[in-house]
């Protein structure tokens, strides 16, 4: 069956839900679905993913998750092969650090430009460090489920939203348990950055650590202390318990990226503050951080180059190597030795060029939605600086609209290219995220938009990492 049709017909018969779609935007412009101050847009139809689909998801984040705990693990014990990432001397000794159990990337997105109609795919990116857009799923499938439309396909797909918050919990939980310190009534501490992070998704991961007895802090990595052996951080939120009020770490999610880690440790000098207080209590193992610097080498763009180096493929199986030449773009450093720019510039539809230690689609530039010459521009600007070039990949657009606000003709759809990301918790696949856009980046800064995911017919006895939800 397919149930994306299926949806699709229902929107229509409906003449595009007008009502539905309104009380979704009422729901949405009072919920925490808010990104930089902003109300997320989301599309009018969600994305259906079935059993079968899932299934093969469900392969791709295994042999994905496969693939790079062995090129981390082969960068950890080989100088030589450290070498082909050229990270700065304090990173390399950062991810070379032990993390106290055995998870390599404990949480990890990997964005893909997925063919709906074949499964087939390629890689966009792969986010470690800071993954994130829980809420934004949640707040999505939650606004769609007060429309006509969803509350018919429910009930006629058997349609349920994902779970994605009680499921990494418990991952995290799990790893903690495992760890060399490992205490039995830890308190956990989610650290990122205040500007950069995204606070309302970190209230919902505290209120499910709450919820199985444990204190939970979110600190901004500024306020961290170190003293005596101790980490300490007060919570950011002037509601929660013991605000402003230093309260000792034990365990950390680490939502912060490396870079921004990193950019404060080169531009402070060393006290027991901050990222100094963080990485005195990493280095000395008075905490379990859980998101270790490690993730940094698939969080990495140029892994992407890597991946094709005869190095790491006599690291893999046959299989693997197949899966790296038929999934992952042809990726170089936009550096005349390594590259010719000229062709670069010549043909700029074929490019996309991205920050090695980018996120959130910040810095990202796709030839296509430039002029020649200021697509030419930008190359020279942005040549020998730390930039990556990458195949650029054919999407297959799919029909949507958004939520709000509504055309003269309610029902009409247009093309939308879709991003797919692959939650992996602890190298399974835990659930989607899904953006849509209609150029050459999809992302919200580009007139992008959140597509909710549903999963249809989900069966818990099937054996996948998954897990489902009520509408709220």
């Amino acid at each position: 069956m397919d149930y994306q049709e299926a949806y699709r017909q229902l929107f229509l018969s409906l003449g595009g839900d007008v009502a539905g779609r309104q009380a979704a935007q009422e729901y949405l412009d009072n919920s925490t679905a808010i990104y930089h101050d902003e109300v997320i847009g989301i599309a009018a139809l969600p994305r259906i993913c079935d059993m079968e689909q899932l299934l093969v998801l469900d392969t791709v984040a295994s042999t994905t998750y496969s693939i790079l705990s062995k090129v981390t693990r082969l960068y950890q014990r080989d100088a030589q092969y450290r070498q082909l990432f050229g990270f700065a001397p304090l990173l390399e000794r950062l991810i070379c650090l032990p993390t106290g159990y055995d998870s390599i990337i404990p949480i990890m997105r990997a964005d893909i430009f997925l063919d709906l109609a074949t499964m087939d795919f390629q890689f966009c990116e792969f986010n470690t460090d800071g993954t994130s857009a829980m809420n934004e799923d949640r707040e999505g499938a939650n606004a769609l489920s007060r429309s006509a439309t969803c509350q018919l396909a429910a009930t006629q797909l058997l349609l349920q939203p994902q779970e994605l918050f009680d499921n990494w919990v418990d991952g995290f939980l799990g790893i903690y348990a495992g760890s060399e310190q490992a205490l039995s009534n830890p308190t956990v501490a989610i650290v990122d950055y205040a500007a950069s992070g995204t606070l309302y998704e970190f209230e919902q991961f505290r209120q499910r650590f709450a919820a199985r007895g444990l204190n939970c802090l979110v600190c901004d990595i500024p306020s961290l202390q170190w003293r005596d052996g101790v980490l300490y951080g007060s919570d950011l939120n002037p509601q929660a318990p013991g605000y402003n009020r230093p309260q000792r770490i034990d365990a950390i999610y680490r939502r912060a990226v490396s870079g921004e880690i990193l950019a404060e440790l080169l531009s402070r000098s060393p006290d027991c503050c901050g990222a100094h207080a963080l990485l005195h209590a990493v280095e000395q193992q008075a905490v379990t951080m859980i998101g270790g610097f490690n993730t940094h080498v698939a969080h990495s763009k140029r892994v992407f180059a890597v991946l094709h180096r005869p190095e790491t493929m006599a690291l893999l199986s046959d299989a693997e190597q197949d899966f790296i030449r038929q999934h992952v773009p042809y990726t170089t450093l936009l550096a005349e030795r390594f590259i010719d720019l000229e062709a670069v510039k010549e043909d700029k539809n074929h490019w996309i060029i991205k920050p090695e230690d980018g996120y959130a689609a910040k810095g990202v530039h796709a030839g296509r939605d430039y002029t020649t010459d200021s697509w030419a521009t930008l190359i020279d600007e942005l040549a020998n600086t730390n930039y990556i070039a990458q195949n650029y990949a054919a999407q297959q657009p799919v029909p949507n609209t958004r939520l709000t606000p509504i055309g003269l003709d309610p029902a009409q759809l247009e093309p939308w290219n879709l991003l797919t990301g692959l939650y992996l918790y602890n190298g399974r696949l835990s659930g989607l995220y899904v953006r849509a856009g209609q150029s050459g980046l999809i992302a919200g800064f580009a007139g992008g938009i959140t597509v909710p995911t549903l999963l249809a017919a989900y069966d818990p006895a099937a054996g996948l990492h998954l897990r489902t939800r009520d509408f709220a």
